[in-house]
């Protein structure tokens, strides 16, 4: 959930790589319309050339109420190039009525959820209230050109798209925008390129942020902190079932290990049969660990689990409509088969130790 949840807001909202003034990014949240960077001010050529380069973007983020002659309601514009945002974001064969519009048109995109909830489709003509730079109230007037259906619910609800220069023209920020999103071939070098950007674009006021730097990244990377001390408590909770197997088992063979010793075993040789065979059998369960949770994650990476077409995960944190695919994490089954071999391991010494210490005569009347 938290690999497809970094994968839509990737490739629906935020890009790999966001030029932004810093002023601009403390006050992102409110989209402001001071900081806003001027198109003339920096170069394409500076992220063209990146190593990985896809594909960039400009975007005017604005607040606006969208307006249908009978209802209102509070939604977020975005003015686009359409191309370059096509290249950019995974639009394409999301359309569900119309399609994109061309720059210069009085034409506008939005989630086929918001839409719905006004009763329009495309073809009809919206009206987007908004307030300029200024403070000053201005409209937007556009006919819906298409409409698109993603997995991402906030698109779907509430982002409504606008030609550019449109945009800045009733927002009265010419030549403006917010940002500049670059896609990149590999997402994680973002980290890595950044930096790298930032100091190509030789202006002390802006700056350049990785997709993993989004405050929403944040607080998922921060849940998955809360669900792998869960996973945790849960590996715990198996080492204690191990560790009482491995007890137990030295509890039962008393009678062994005393006719052993009567035989002559060393209690050093006692001790290694006990923590071979508790070993092993740790390799043994980890083994057939791998194989179920292999079946099992392979299932669904491959098929998913189907939450129905309208259901919306975002209320639980995963923006995310529709099927939930699983995704391979070989590291985890690796850690977690070392984890149950080293806990049956060190599980047995204890024990076979105290068992092998017994007198032998104690040991076969079981005292």
């Amino acid at each position: 959930m938290v690999e497809m949840s970094y994968d839509i807001l990737i490739d629906y909202e935020v890009g790999h790589l966001q030029v932004v003034n810093k002023a601009y990014w403390d006050e992102e949240e409110k989209l402001p319309l001071e900081n806003l960077i001027s198109m003339r001010q920096i170069s394409s050529d500076s992220w063209e050339n990146l190593p990985g380069y896809r594909a960039a973007s400009y975007e005017l983020a604005f607040l606006a109420r969208l307006n249908d002659g009978e209802h209102e309601l509070p939604v977020v514009g975005k003015g686009i190039i359409p191309e370059d945002f096509l290249h950019v974001f995974s639009f394409e064969g999301h359309f569900v009525e119309g399609e994109m519009f061309s720059e210069g048109e009085h034409r506008a995109v939005m989630g086929k959820r918001l839409a719905d909830l006004f009763g329009l489709q495309a073809g009809d003509y919206i009206t987007l209230l908004v307030r300029d730079k200024n403070g000053s109230f201005n409209t937007i007037d556009a006919e819906i050109a298409g409409l698109v259906h993603t997995i991402d619910p906030n698109v779907n609800s509430n982002l409504v798209y606008v030609p550019l220069e449109l945009a800045q023209q009733a927002l009265d920020v010419p030549d403006l925008v917010s940002k500049v999103i670059i896609t990149l071939e590999d997402r994680s070098a973002a980290r890595q390129l950044a930096p790298v950007l930032e100091d190509r674009l030789q202006n002390g006021d802006l700056a350049v942020y990785p997709w993993n730097d989004i405050d929403v990244v944040s607080v998922a990377e921060a849940k998955n902190v809360g669900n792998e001390l869960l996973l945790g408590l849960i590996l715990i909770i198996g080492a204690i079932a191990i560790i009482n197997t491995v007890i137990l088992a030295a509890l039962e063979r008393l009678q062994e290990i005393g006719m052993m010793k009567a035989m002559g075993l060393q209690e050093k040789e006692i001790v290694y049969v006990f923590v071979a065979e508790s070993t092993g059998i740790g390799i043994l369960g980890g083994v057939v660990g791998i194989l179920l949770g292999a079946v099992g994650v392979w299932l669904f990476a491959r098929y998913g689990l189907d939450l129905g077409v309208d259901m919306d995960m975002s209320s639980f944190g995963i923006p995310l409509i529709g099927r939930m695919y699983g995704a391979w994490n070989p590291e985890a089954f690796v850690s977690v088969f070392l984890f149950a071999v080293a806990v049956s391991l060190l599980a047995s010494i204890w024990p076979a130790y105290w068992a092998a210490n017994k007198d032998p005569i104690q040991a076969i009347q079981q005292r």
